[in-house]
């Protein structure tokens, strides 16, 4: 048995900036996870939002990073016109994060494929990992 089949993966894309969110959804036809407007309240009372935000959390689950990445990737592509377009827009970035809950004093395997690798670039997307 390997680490890495027993690490929990999360995977969101997250777009950020200046823009309004309805417009995101309606664009890329997707319900978001989350989504906020410049000012609103944050997660901690006296935090207020700094950007305008919209946050998909695509199905992943326990396994191996990689393939849970991909996974993740596949959904996406069938909307990656429209999200190039989107991220192509001024003021606005995007992200897609991976956050991997690995048991304590392992460390799991995170391989990208290449598939993955062709989707990320020319999105325009960045890529943050986090083992937590």
């Amino acid at each position: 048995m390997t680490f890495e089949k027993l690490a929990g993966v999360t995977v969101s894309l997250r777009l950020t900036g200046t823009f309004e969110p309805d417009e995101v959804t309606a664009a890329l036809g997707l319900t978001p996870s989350d989504q906020w407007r410049t000012g609103q309240q944050g997660a901690a009372p006296k935090l207020r939002r700094s950007s305008d935000g919209w946050v998909l959390r695509l199905p992943t689950g326990v396994g191996s990073v990689g393939e849970q990445i991909d996974r993740a990737v596949r959904q996406l592509a069938q909307v990656s016109p429209q999200l190039r377009n989107i991220l192509s827009e001024q003021g606005m970035s995007g992200c897609l994060t991976v956050a991997v809950d690995a048991p304590a004093g392992c460390w799991p395997e995170i391989t990208l494929s290449a598939a993955t690798l062709a989707f990320l670039a020319p999105s325009g997307l960045s890529l943050d990992i986090d083992v937590i």
